[in-house]
């Protein structure tokens, strides 16, 4: 399939977006939430397409509609020993057509911002189903293209019909709406899609001066305190509790479905994700107010037409105009975020934050802080070069919205020309309002590192490096993976060229 380059783009810093998470083997991949229809269980009747990959499950039928359904264990070439009764099937929306996706295990739904999702471009000819990835406690977390699974080779194109979003009798859309459904004491409950901040796992919660036999205590969510409520003891039903997880190789299928009014939060212990599942208002049947009730429990989604079971609808408006959830979402957030934001500005004080770098080979392997990057682009001999620039002034390229003045890195630290190479990139650098690009032989690898960890450049090292080299390096890391990678100052090297 080809393997991507990581891409920095400018628009995407300041994004939040909503990725749902979930298991192939040992990969754990995620999806964009709004190319997301539904997931279903998988399918009891699927129908095999004559001299279809290997990876190609099948078709099945949909409320009418028909979906194929891609292997993605074979498709990446991961051992396949496990049968695919027990698979669930994320069912995604691309353009004008549906395409299922097997699956092992729900995982989390996670709220990113862009600055913290790193963006891959396909190379060439190549489909790119891997469009970029987070890293996420240690975990990296790859972000599948809804719209490059749809054109993996092989793979049925069956078009939706026109009219699956429109009634005939009164000619008014039908709106689809989606909830993600969980189980709590054996009862199948949802909350609507659009109100769910995030769905994590449970963590080892902080202990909390609010926390009784209801709540259990807290977690920090991205700077703020979301109190963690066991839904099932709060609607009076039996709770498997949240005492912490004993057995390293089972996973705790338990999560904390998160959600936000406001700046209160309020985090529902449940026993697991089931599903995402997509309906219509005339499903919608609400539920009898019973006295000394709140209304919490707002509406049943009738699933009995397609012999699934019924889903009761949480109303979160109700949730948190409860009067003890308000007392829990107001408490903590008046008691631990002052707290916690006098515990993080006296960690940044003692303990610098992370930094990402990102890797690249000249005739050695160097690195540059990845937010100095705005893209990665492909080298190409569409230049202009100005009269009389200098020899490490490529051209200027212009590729339709702005001018990029290129630089040959290797002629400007005096290094030997490069022998004809592969696949050679462009690292395209903002400075004060004009763009400067780059050329480096290969994109290698995106890092993290401990700022303790960069080691100043020895005078007896440095003052055998290329007089303008030494000007710009000035710190190298030792890489498991790497070995010796110098850091090169951006900053200096765009100061230099542009006096």
């Amino acid at each position: 399939m080809g393997h991507p380059s990581p891409n920095v783009t400018a628009h995407s810093r300041h994004e939040s977006r909503l990725f749902g998470s979930f298991h192939v083997g040992d990969l754990e991949l995620a999806l964009p939430v709004d190319a997301l229809q539904e997931v279903v269980g998988f399918p009891e009747s699927i129908t095999r397409v004559p001299l279809a990959p290997d990876y190609v499950a099948g078709l099945f039928m949909l409320r009418g509609t028909m979906v194929p359904v891609l292997r993605l264990d074979r498709l990446f070439g991961l051992a396949d020993d496990h049968g695919l009764r027990d698979s669930r099937v994320a069912v995604v929306k691309s353009e004008h057509t549906l395409l299922g996706v097997c699956f092992d295990r729900t995982g989390e739904m996670l709220r990113m911002d862009g600055s913290q999702v790193v963006s891959f471009a396909a190379e060439g000819d190549t489909i790119g189903l891997i469009e970029g990835a987070f890293d996420l406690e240690s975990r990296i977390v790859q972000v599948l293209s809804a719209s490059a699974l749809a054109r993996v080779p092989g793979v049925p194109q069956v078009p939706r019909p026109r009219s699956s979003g429109l009634d005939h009798r009164q000619r008014t859309p039908v709106r689809i709406r989606k909830v993600v459904s969980f189980h709590v004491d054996g009862r199948l409950l949802a909350i609507p899609m659009e109100h769910i901040h995030e769905i994590v796992r449970l963590p080892s919660l902080e202990h909390s001066v609010l926390s009784d036999a209801v709540c259990h205590g807290w977690l920090e969510l991205r700077g703020a305190a979301v109190p963690v409520v066991d839904l099932a003891r709060f609607l009076g039903l039996e709770s498997s509790g949240a005492v912490e997880h004993q057995d390293p190789d089972v996973e705790d299928v338990r999560r904390v479905v998160v959600l936000r009014k406001g700046d209160g939060h309020l985090g529902l212990l449940v026993d697991d994700i089931e599903s995402v599942v997509s309906y219509t208002d005339e499903q919608l049947l609400p539920l009898p107010i019973v006295t000394g009730q709140t209304g919490i429990l707002a509406h049943c989604i009738n699933r009995r037409a397609s012999g699934m079971q019924d889903v009761t609808v949480i109303s979160t408006e109700e949730l948190f105009a409860d009067p003890y959830m308000a007392h829990l979402a107001k408490g903590h957030h008046d008691l631990y975020l002052v707290e916690e934001e006098n515990i993080q500005r006296a960690e940044l004080r003692s303990k610098p934050s992370r930094e990402t770098w990102l890797i690249f080979k000249l005739d050695r392997l160097m690195a540059v802080r990845i937010e100095q990057v705005v893209e990665i682009v492909e080298s190409h001999g569409a230049l202009v070069r100005p009269p009389g620039a200098p020899a490490h002034v490529c051209g200027v390229v212009n590729d339709g919205k702005s001018l990029t003045t290129v630089i040959d890195l290797r002629t400007l630290y005096g290094m030997e020309a490069a022998e004809s190479l592969d696949h050679p990139k462009i690292l395209v650098i903002q400075h004060n309002g004009h763009r400067y690009g780059l050329t480096v032989a290969s994109v290698e690898n995106i890092v993290g590192i401990e700022p303790g960890a960069k080691i100043r450049i020895p005078s007896l090292v440095a003052n055998h490096l290329d007089p303008e080299l030494k000007k710009d390096l000035h710190e190298v890391i030792d890489s498991p993976e790497h070995g010796s990678v110098l850091l090169l100052d951006v900053l200096s090297l765009m100061q230099r060229l542009t006096e």
